[in-house]
């Protein structure tokens, strides 16, 4: 079972200096503000606000003195929710490699955000909080790095009436730095009476042989802002990110925002 993680950079677009401001000795990652205030809204889809402005907190970590940008977007009803942390100190949030420690770089991310130049993937992991719950009454996706140097577990449901499957894979038990700690599976599924006896799995108990390489991965800083744009190295395979095509997951079936139309992708 081999699960890969390439973290995904969370852009802003605004300036900071009205930002809320507050401080946590441990950052929660419970889709709520720190500050006490509530969401706003940009395009119908509920954002942390302040004001008129799409602005995210500054949260003090009084541990280490280093502050983060806290943004959350998203509700349960519209089937995505996104809570990040992303440790402040560089220059600038406008895209490029930098943008998920706080900026640095102009990868044209505001026109161009699905394009390799755009920073998606090139974080550095150890700057990073996220949470992300994704869901549409069958399908349930709760990807969550809740420490610094901790990789992240990841769990999947399936809900259906014919069959019930859970399946997770937490790689909190390693830093960026191992790449000998395998992850911790779980997996079960159950169908439907009718072929109960035949199918239904358990991985504690059913598996008769396997090998696990998920979580096997370290992370080395980069050349960018606050180490980002580093490298992922696997103990089984590769992936490299920057040749991703990632306009081929864009839905066009869907109404989607888009400021500036000239890069959208089209059908």
């Amino acid at each position: 079972m081999k699960q890969r993680f390439t973290l995904h950079k969370t852009n802003i677009t605004a300036l900071c200096l009205l930002c809320s401001v507050s401080a946590h000795a441990e950052f929660v990652l419970d889709f709520m503000p720190d500050d006490g205030f509530g969401l706003g809204t940009s395009a119908g889809t509920p954002w942390l606000a302040r004001g008129s402005l799409e602005l995210p907190e500054i949260v003090i970590d009084p541990e280490t003195g280093l502050d983060y940008f806290h943004i959350i977007m998203g509700d349960p009803s519209s089937g995505f929710m996104q809570d990040v942390y992303i440790e402040r100190g560089f220059s600038s949030f406008q895209g490029g490699s930098g943008s998920a420690v706080g900026g640095g770089g102009f990868g044209g991310n505001d026109q161009t955000p699905l394009s390799a130049t755009s920073g998606t993937g090139e974080a550095n992991p150890r700057k990073v909080l996220v949470r992300q719950v994704v869901s549409d009454g069958e399908i349930y996706m709760d990807f969550t790095k809740d420490k610094l140097d901790r990789k992240p577990k990841i769990t999947q449901m399936l809900t259906l009436p014919t069959m019930n499957s859970i399946f997770q894979i937490d790689m909190s038990n390693s830093t960026y730095g191992d790449d000998l700690t395998p992850g911790v599976v779980f997996y079960t599924m159950q169908l439907a009476d009718d072929y109960k006896d035949q199918a239904d799995f358990n991985f504690a108990t059913d598996i008769q042989e396997s090998v696990i390489d998920g979580g096997r991965f370290t992370y080395t800083n980069g050349t960018g802002p606050g180490g980002s744009d580093g490298t992922y190295n696997y103990d089984q395979g590769n992936f490299d990110i920057d040749a991703v095509s990632w306009e081929v997951y864009f839905d066009h079936s869907i109404a989607n925002p888009w400021s500036n139309s000239t890069h959208k992708p089209q059908p």
